[in-house]
């Protein structure tokens, strides 16, 4: 795969997708996005400290990537 896409990237297209906003909605995208994680569907390729910029100051913000595992599944699903 690609390099990746941070967390808060996929958090803002999610909220656009829906027409949502608030921390309660960002924070829901990064509790399913962990989800994910935990399931091997996706990686994290890269970290670093929110400086308040994206969820808040002191936020471990992550790069996810798809893992093959979770392009299987995907494709399994019909999902791609």
């Amino acid at each position: 795969m690609d390099g990746g896409i941070w967390d808060y990237d996929i958090a803002k297209q999610i909220l656009k997708e829906y027409e949502l906003n608030g921390a309660y909605a960002m924070g829901s995208v990064r509790v399913a996005l962990t989800d994910l994680f935990s399931g091997a569907l996706i990686e994290t390729n890269e970290d670093k400290l929110d400086t308040g910029e994206h969820f808040s100051k002191g936020k471990v913000l992550f790069k996810y990537s798809l893992t093959s595992f979770g392009e299987d599944r995907m494709r399994d699903t019909g999902i791609i």
